[in-house]
């Protein structure tokens, strides 16, 4: 099983935009939690860094949040053991720079923001999180645009009380667990609740974690389309955060409509943390 040390560096896309700064706030509490150490990387089009300056900014995070003091430095955010570097990157594609990054940054979780487009701003800005989500190798933690958020932006505070896991026979659904399995021991409550929900026949295993004490399980199915079904549960049960397993795009009908998991981006009322299936492979079967 996976731990809390599997995760040692986080990486987090910026643009400057106000759902990139709502990433970022998860991105350093994540951080915070896990020991981890944080990149911020900005892709410019072209060679303007006028606006780097203005990216996000620990210290204005930390400050409120109750870690730091007035007046504080760099030196005082180094002293609590948080290590935090920017990086930008001029003239790529965002997506591709972003997936390049992860392997040269070793990073072990992606946190971004998705923008909400849709209809014709879609096809002029296409999505940069989805093939980065789809197609990366560590597990990406998507922040919807207008979607409810599990760290509390005034004061750092966590609210992870319910984690919703979408599961099926294929892909295997331990990575899914041991990721959300993480987050929960990160970001402890006094009580959680982790829902497994099966939408369609057969039957899946979902006992791939050993809940704490303070954590409740429940075992859901449904009949009907995977996408409404999942949706809905979230939204009526008021998920702080869903967890699921992607093996990319499978077939020409996913290439058409895109996968279950873009599927689920585009409209989820939550955060989205997305896991590859190799990231569990080894730990598939063993346990």
């Amino acid at each position: 099983m996976r731990t809390l040390a599997s995760i040692r560096s986080i990486l987090v896309p910026t643009d400057f935009s106000n759902e990139s700064q709502i990433a970022f706030a998860h991105a350093l509490r994540l951080a915070i939690a896990l020991k981890a150490e944080l990149e911020v990387l900005h892709v410019e089009p072209d060679n303007d860094q006028q606006d780097w300056k203005f990216g996000p900014h620990v210290i204005r995070l930390l400050t409120p949040w109750g870690y730091l003091g007035a007046n504080a430095t760099d030196d005082d955010v180094a002293a609590l053991g948080i290590h935090v570097r920017k990086t930008m990157v001029v003239g790529a594609d965002p997506d591709r720079a972003i997936l390049s990054q992860i392997a040269e940054a070793h990073a072990d979780l992606v946190v971004i923001a998705t923008h909400g487009r849709a209809g014709l701003k879609r096809l002029l800005q296409p999505s940069v999180s989805a093939p980065v989500a789809t197609k990366g190798s560590v597990p990406v933690l998507c922040i919807p645009h207008n979607a409810r958020t599990f760290v509390d932006l005034e004061t750092g505070e966590p609210t992870l009380r319910r984690i919703l896991i979408p599961v099926d026979i294929r892909p295997h659904p331990a990575p899914a667990f041991d990721a959300a399995s993480i987050f929960a021991r990160a970001l402890p409550q006094e009580k959680l609740e982790i829902a497994a929900l099966h939408v369609g026949p057969g039957v899946v295993e979902t006992g791939w974690l050993e809940p704490l004490s303070t954590w409740t399980m429940l075992d859901w199915r449904a009949e009907g389309g995977v996408v409404d079904n999942v949706i809905h549960t979230a939204s009526t049960w008021s998920a702080d955060l869903m967890v699921c397993v992607t093996e990319g795009r499978r077939g020409l009908l996913d290439a058409i409509r895109g996968s279950t998991v873009e599927r689920l981006l585009r409209d989820a009322p939550t955060p989205l943390l997305i896991v590859p299936h190799e990231w569990g492979t080894d730990q598939v079967g063993t346990r």
